[in-house]
């Protein structure tokens, strides 16, 4: 009994050191990575708190309500439904998975603005070697000041992610070939001033933010891929008083609304401004006369009042006339007779 538990023992080492290495070899892959970004990281990090830290009072979100108030009136956008058609997966369970200081309201912070994720999908579109993984998107400041004490990376001066400016994608679970495709694509799209990303050596995650210049375009990749957000802020309201003698004595009826995307029109703009040409009338003919002009406009009145009945109306006023001709015919008929 006691040779048969030595060898299992034996047989369960052996097996944890031979996947060891591998392990272990590719989390220092991840290291020298990260340090190779060090320099980059820091740049990129001095760039978003210059770039967004006066806009941080008007977007940062300081609690649950102003989190759970954006996603009812389209401010922030959740990721697509099935999210692995656009080669994204989020981590919603395991070691830290999204909204894990308040996972009964997870679905809430699956989210993000717009451009954020028009970001994201376009980076997961120029990976192909396997889906990208997302460990965090938007937060409220309360969640960031509880996540701070086991985060150090959650410690910043504009905290990008309570702006649902931020995307992180987890490398823990990826495959090196695929890590790497990733950082390829952050740093073209970096260099193209597309993005600014980060990589943070101890959460092993890329943390990117959509540039400032680039937000309008990564809003319209959002609204192309996804369509304009859903809101739930966009039922009518009726109220009715009891006496009528209350009500003003005309109404004005008024309409509210909010403007919540919007979509380019098809084909060059300079169109909508283009006249018809007018209709019979050559475009370089004028009239020579007066009498010509008036004409014209006569011609037009008519057909304006008339409208489909012009001929209706001609044929009468022609039988009217032949009428009125052939009565002193008829009349001088009828004198010879008598």
């Amino acid at each position: 009994m006691v040779g048969r538990l030595f060898l299992t023992v034996c047989i369960a080492i052996s097996g944890v050191l031979s996947f060891a290495p591998p392990a272990l070899a590719g989390l220092r892959a991840l290291d020298r990575m990260m340090v190779e970004l060090a320099a980059s990281s820091a740049q990129s990090a001095e760039t978003i708190r210059r770039v967004y830290q006066d806009h941080l009072d008007i977007l940062m979100l300081r609690e649950y309500g102003e989190l759970a108030g954006a996603l009812d009136n389209g401010g922030l956008v959740p990721l697509p439904d099935q999210p692995l058609r656009f080669n994204i997966v989020p981590r919603l369970d395991g070691p830290h998975p999204i909204g894990e200081k308040d996972l009964a309201n997870q679905s809430s912070y699956t989210a993000a603005r717009a451009a954020t994720i028009g970001a994201l999908l376009e980076i997961a579109a120029r990976v192909k070697s396997g889906p990208v993984e997302i460990t965090s998107l938007v937060r409220h400041s309360d969640y960031q000041e509880e996540l701070r004490t086991t985060n150090p990376n959650a410690i910043t001066s504009v905290p990008v992610h309570t702006m649902g400016l931020a995307v992180d994608i987890g490398l823990v679970n990826t495959s090196l070939e695929t890590i790497y495709e990733i950082r390829d694509v952050l740093r073209r799209m970096q260099d193209d001033g597309d993005i600014l990303f980060i990589g943070e050596r101890r959460q092993l995650v890329f943390h990117v933010v959509p540039h400032p210049s680039r937000l309008g375009h990564f809003n319209d990749v959002y609204l192309r891929a996804v369509g304009a957000p859903l809101t739930s802020r966009s039922a009518a309201a009726h109220a009715f008083l009891d006496a009528p003698r209350l009500l003003p004595a005309r109404l004005t009826p008024q309409v509210t609304a909010e403007i919540i995307a919007m979509l380019p029109a098809e084909g060059p703009i300079q169109n909508l401004w283009v006249e018809a040409p007018a209709e019979h009338a050559p475009a370089t003919e004028e009239p020579h006369s007066r009498l010509a002009i008036a004409l014209t406009q006569v011609r037009a009145y008519w057909r304006e009042m008339s409208g489909a009945r012009w001929l209706a109306i001609l044929l009468a006023v022609m039988s009217t006339s032949l009428l009125v001709g052939r009565r002193p015919a008829v009349a001088t008929i009828l004198d010879r007779s008598a």
